[in-house]
């Protein structure tokens, strides 16, 4: 006979008729009934990896067979693999079961199983297995102890010929259970959510007729610029300089540049980035108020400082 393959999802054993009797009887034939009496009455105490422990030894040593099969077990023999006949060997393994789960019920030590002399995928397995049962048993009990129970499954089950195959279904189940336990020991680290940038913002500060000097009003200003990018998250800053149409073209080109840059200092020396920020001057091409040549507009000559995320 074989053991019951594990299984995540499910909750109960699932044998069919003929295989329950035939387990049953099989089982009979083999073991002594004083083990699996002792597990029927069991209280298992100690700590919740004992707890666990108990739990997943008890579905293990009762998937030999249909006696007291509970519900509510980790293991399941839904895909079970065929039975290949009692023995000795057999009975001998699930009783072992059953004694580990005992064992457990009294809150003792249960160590995994040594690995077999030459088995160097079985040794590193269990160093592995045991390096995560460090912190695992007292912080994920129930993963830890199933990670545990998946590996004597293994090595266990590869002790007795006819459960090679199973053997080999309980090291895919172990790996799995180990992985899934570090996993709960170091978790990924989720990034955190990035900063939505605000909406685009703008701000003016303006200067008097043929000055590019910044006022005390000025300088509220732009501090008010600064406090929005940074609650705001805005990382580039545009800003351009713009004069009235009084003086010429050239004139008024060269007085809006000045105009930029001097609110391109402030603005560094109050915090921001001089590689974030972007400053221009467009002369008198751009008027706030639409006046002839000539004209003496307060409300053109300024500096337009723009937040973008």
């Amino acid at each position: 006979m074989t053991l019951a393959q594990p299984s995540r999802t499910s909750s109960r054993f699932k044998f069919g008729p003929a295989l329950a009797v035939l387990l049953a009887l099989a089982l009979s034939a083999c073991t002594g009934s004083g083990v699996f009496e002792d597990l029927d009455q069991a209280q298992p105490s100690g700590s919740p990896f004992s707890q666990a422990l108990f739990k997943d030894y008890s579905a293990l040593a009762r998937s030999f067979g249909a006696v007291g099969a509970t519900s509510g077990s980790s293991f399941d023999s839904e895909s079970s693999m065929s039975l290949s006949g009692a023995d000795n060997d057999v009975a001998d393994l699930a009783t072992s079961f059953a004694q580990k789960a005992l064992d457990a019920a009294k809150g003792s030590d249960v160590l995994p199983e040594p690995a077999a002399d030459g088995d160097t995928d079985a040794e590193a397995a269990r160093i592995r297995l045991l390096k995560s049962l460090e912190d695992g048993r007292d912080k994920f009990p129930a993963d830890a102890a199933r990670a545990q129970a998946e590996y004597d499954c293994w090595v266990m089950n590869a002790r007795v010929d006819s459960q090679k195959s199973a053997a080999e279904q309980c090291r895919r189940s172990f790996d799995g259970a180990v992985t899934q336990l570090e996993r709960d020991l170091n978790p990924v680290p989720v990034a955190p959510a990035p900063v939505q940038a605000g909406p685009s913002a703008n701000y003016q500060v303006y200067f008097d007729f043929n000055s590019w000097n910044l006022t005390a009003e000025n300088l509220t200003v732009l501090q008010q610029a600064i406090a929005t990018a940074r609650a705001g998250g805005q990382s580039h800053i545009t800003i351009v300089g713009h004069t009235d149409t009084s003086g010429s073209a050239a004139y008024n080109q060269r007085l809006s540049e000045k105009r930029a840059n001097v609110v391109v200092e402030a603005l560094v020396d109050m915090g921001a980035r001089r590689e974030a920020i972007q400053a221009s001057g467009v002369g008198e091409s751009d008027l706030a108020v639409q006046t002839g040549d000539g004209v003496k507009e307060p409300k053109n000559r300024r500096s337009v400082i723009n937040l973008v995320p």
